[in-house]
């Protein structure tokens, strides 16, 4: 059996996870979060220095669909959802041997059955080769509602923050945000959950 690929791109929250999760519960699509592996390095961080990444040991296992990555045993998916741990994610993935290990382990999960990925080079780094690509993009001040509403912070701190990181996001040296090669483009702005995902469904 071989494998079947969709990425979703697109700058932090533009609604990449929640569709990639439609895809999950409703089609049967695992989904790989390469934000989450970000996420994960970033928490493990704490507790390990830099020099010490070549020796990270970061499993994985899927279960209902879903990646979970597990750091001395201890599944990580629900621990690493903060906006600090969010920042340190995104300043390490500035990170070339980081990046390197990210792109290796979300190949190594996708080698067999239908997956969606969602992340900021999913397309254009990890899988170039995707059977489809999607970028998905919103505005500023429509991704921090959604975003202050998801991790119940103040707006003015989701702006902030948000501007920051589309800043780091998209022009580090190593793999920034772009769109990839062939993908298609969805504003999401002024569209509900269910008329993205039926969007994308109408591409596949």
């Amino acid at each position: 059996m071989s494998s079947f690929i969709i990425t979703i791109d697109g700058p932090s929250g533009a609604g990449k996870s929640t569709i990639c999760k439609m895809f999950s519960i409703n089609d049967g699509f695992v989904h790989i979060d390469t934000g989450k592996i970000y996420r994960s390095i970033a928490y493990i961080l704490k507790e390990v220095t830099e020099e010490e990444l070549n020796k990270l040991e970061l499993d994985f296992k899927i279960e209902n669909l879903q990646v979970l990555f597990i750091y001395k045993g201890k599944i990580l998916n629900d621990i690493i959802l903060s906006e600090d741990i969010a920042k340190k994610a995104s300043t390490i993935a500035k990170n070339e041997f980081v990046r390197d290990f990210v792109n290796k382990l979300a190949r190594t999960i996708a080698q067999e059955g239908k997956f969606v990925i969602d992340g900021r080079d999913a397309g254009s780094v990890i899988f170039p080769n995707a059977n489809i690509k999607f970028y998905l993009d919103a505005k500023l001040e429509e991704r921090a509602k959604r975003r202050s509403k998801e991790l119940s912070v103040d707006y003015s701190q989701s702006i902030k923050s948000l501007s920051c990181r589309d800043e780091q996001d998209t022009q580090r040296k190593i793999a920034p945000l772009v769109v990839p090669k062939g993908a298609i483009i969805i504003d999401t702005t002024f569209l509900s959950v269910e008329e993205v995902y039926n969007k994308i469904k109408s591409y596949l």
